[in-house]
């Protein structure tokens, strides 16, 4: 057997450099899982602004802002949780969840692939857009224009669905409006001329530049939150090399990082470094780059120094959780309420409207009575109400001029089919008839 041969039957097994495949299928599986939530979320009717009813739609529930509980106690909760992200992950959420980072690089990759690498869209730097010799041609500009159109519009339509039923939707884009669509049109282009305007021209630079999210993060980000770390201790492996910071989208060298910079812990220049050191001969470990927490200080302890950074967050989030569960538990599907219609065209003094509400997106009948006057005495448009959705309907109830003069007390009692009941008492004050003569 020869030396060849015997090379050949030597198994050879392939270390796994940290961060060299994982991290880079995970965002995009992480990005991708978002924007497909945010589409189920309101399609699903799991949250949706009710723009008629001016309400959130949650389920099958209406919320209202008299809803105080449900409505603070959701925010707090949320808005603390993301402290607490802030404070350990860092902008995780930017490069990771974020839609507009998703946007701008599929925008960047399209870009490159069709007109070359340097070939930026704007630049604040003045520097002119450079398209690659060999790609500069009207075929090619004009696929990107077309993919960034189809895709603006495609994406105009998620912000749309947050504020119209999928119903609503579906008859605006199959050319057959329902009535509550007619206004679409314009919002629709709205839309898509914002969307066409951020993948063609802006992209990063509004996460740079623009976004007020990024500032607010930047209220909670420390040395101690999640961030990119460099190993100088073999800083003789990067002699000559920019492989990391050519593969940085936000034009940052990772070898320099600092507290208050652009970036977004995207992972891919750890990836680029890893990857560079798994095919070479020469370096060996894992790449220079790697996610760390804190600034690795002796004695120091990094969960001690998280749980001080985010106790007043954890505390926020309980009380938050703690609200929003005792508005859950009091919710009251519908809503009672009476008071004089004297004000409305043809009512009277004795005329008063009873607004009974349903909040859930579902069918529903009540049955109405009053308690205090004799049935003489008044008369009900209707006794019954019925819904097929969520929604107010306002019963006139008029009162006898004969009623004898003073003040008198009655109550209105509601019951609906599936056994909620909810009462409202009101004053009325009565004339009495004049007499007529001496």
């Amino acid at each position: 057997m020869n030396a060849q041969q015997q090379l050949s039957q030597i198994s050879i097994e392939q270390e796994h450099v940290p961060g060299a495949q994982s991290v880079r299928k995970w965002r995009r599986f992480s990005q991708y899982f978002i924007i497909v939530l945010l589409v189920v979320i309101p399609v699903s009717g799991l949250f949706r602004i009710d723009t008629m009813a001016g309400a959130f739609h949650m389920l099958d529930y209406q919320v209202w802002f008299a809803d105080m509980s449900i409505i603070m106690g959701f925010w707090i909760m949320v808005a603390t949780l993301l402290i607490f992200m802030y404070s350990w992950a860092g902008s995780v959420f930017c490069g990771w969840i974020c839609p507009q980072n998703t946007l701008s690089e599929w925008a960047n990759s399209l870009t490159s692939k069709l007109l070359g690498r340097r070939a930026l869209m704007m630049d604040i730097t003045g520097e002119k857009m450079k398209v690659a010799v060999r790609k500069d041609k009207w075929l090619n500009k004009l696929v990107l224009g077309l993919s960034f159109l189809l895709v603006s519009m495609l994406f105009a339509i998620i912000p749309l669905l947050y504020f119209f039923s999928p119903t609503v939707i579906w008859s605006f884009l199959t050319l057959q409006p329902l009535p509550a669509a007619r206004s679409l049109l314009w919002i629709y282009s709205v839309c898509i001329l914002v969307v066409l305007i951020d993948v063609a021209v802006m992209r990063h630079l509004v996460c740079k530049y623009m976004c007020v999210y990024r500032i607010w993060q930047h209220s909670f980000k420390t040395r101690e939150t999640l961030h990119i770390a460099y190993d100088e201790s073999r800083s003789d492996h990067c002699e000559n090399c920019t492989y990391c910071e050519d593969s940085c989208f936000l034009d940052i060298d990772p070898r320099q990082t600092v507290v208050f910079d652009s970036c977004i812990n995207c992972g891919d220049c750890v990836a680029a470094c890893d990857t560079l050191h798994s095919k070479s001969k020469k370096m060996q470990g894992p790449g220079l780059l790697s996610f760390a927490f804190g600034q690795s200080k002796p004695g120091r302890n990094g969960l001690t120094s998280l749980l001080s950074r985010t106790r007043a967050a954890t505390v926020g989030a309980v009380i938050g959780a703690i609200w929003f569960a005792v508005g859950i538990t009091g919710y009251q599907p519908y809503v009672l309420l009476a008071d004089r219609a004297e004000l409305l065209q043809g009512m009277t003094a004795n005329d008063y409207r009873i607004n009974v509400s349903n909040k859930r997106y579902l069918p529903a009948d009540m049955s109405l009575s009053i308690q205090g006057l004799d049935a003489s005495e008044y008369s009900l448009e209707s006794k019954h109400v019925r819904w097929k959705t969520a929604g107010r309907k306002d019963i006139i109830m008029h009162i006898s001029p004969d009623l004898k003069k003073g003040l008198h007390r009655f109550t209105v009692y509601a019951k609906s089919a599936d056994g909620w009941q909810g009462d409202f008492t009101v004053y009325h004050y009565a004339q009495g008839v004049a007499k007529v003569g001496g």
